[in-house]
């Protein structure tokens, strides 16, 4: 937790595997979470449909809670991936990180 907000922040390739093994504990992390959440993939280095699943995954588990989500693309190969699937409007995408999101303060990082 950042700043009051819990932080999810992923780094390496999100595909299928990552969707399918770490689907069970985003979900089991996000039961513990705050209303306030940050999704941070400056550090993902690749992302394909599987990855967008499991960002969708976040989105309505969040939204099922009532919480609020942020999502921090990283790099413009992933904001242009989320805008060219129309996700880029599913998710709030700030200016900047709402919260500092660097790995040692962030509350699981995946890789």
């Amino acid at each position: 937790m950042v700043n009051g907000t819990d932080v999810l922040a992923f780094w390496g390739e999100l595909d299928a595997w990552a969707d399918q093994e770490l689907a069970p504990r985003v979900t089991a992390l996000l039961d513990r979470a705050g209303p306030r959440v940050v999704t941070d993939l400056r550090g993902v280095t690749f992302m394909d449909a599987g990855g967008l699943r499991l960002l969708v995954r976040i989105r309505r588990q969040v939204d099922r809670d009532r919480g609020t989500l942020w999502l921090v693309p990283g790099s413009a190969r992933n904001h242009r991936l989320l805008r060219i699937t129309a996700l880029d409007r599913a998710f709030t995408i700030p200016a900047s990180a709402p919260v500092p999101c660097e790995r040692t303060g962030a509350r699981s990082g995946f890789g």
